[in-house]
């Protein structure tokens, strides 16, 4: 597959993971979700969490089957001021579910390949 403005190959790793057992459940497809418990992932984020990979379907049913992307090149909606490009930083979530954001310190997750403003996308390697 080819990704970006360059392309090239990309693998991919997709395990299948499941919603929580309770709660309100609505995730969407590209959703950056952190992992709850054992396989167990939402969209459902305070700032600063830990993203764990991105939806690749939507789910909104409790203890439901959820492809997770965990390696690859994922392109999250970010919060706030501009992910940086530098080689090192990375992402973390942000009190809006399903997004990210530049983190307050450190260099978070993954490795930010592209920041594209004018549409609030950050492209991460995970």
């Amino acid at each position: 597959m080819a990704y970006g403005d360059v392309g090239g190959s990309v693998t991919e790793l997709v395990i299948t993971c499941k919603t929580p057992a309770a709660g309100t459940i609505d995730i969407a497809p590209g959703d950056a979700v952190k992992l709850t418990g054992p396989y167990e992932v939402n969209n459902a984020t305070d700032d600063e969490d830990v993203i764990f990979g991105e939806a690749l379907a939507a789910a909104g049913a409790n203890a439901m089957a959820i492809p997770v992307k965990v390696r690859g090149i994922s392109i999250f909606t970010y919060t706030g001021s501009a992910p940086t490009v530098d080689g090192e930083a990375g992402i973390l979530a942000s009190a809006t579910d399903g997004t990210v954001k530049a983190p307050a310190s450190g260099n978070g997750v993954g490795i930010n390949l592209k920041v594209d403003e004018g549409a609030n996308k950050v492209h991460v390697l995970l």
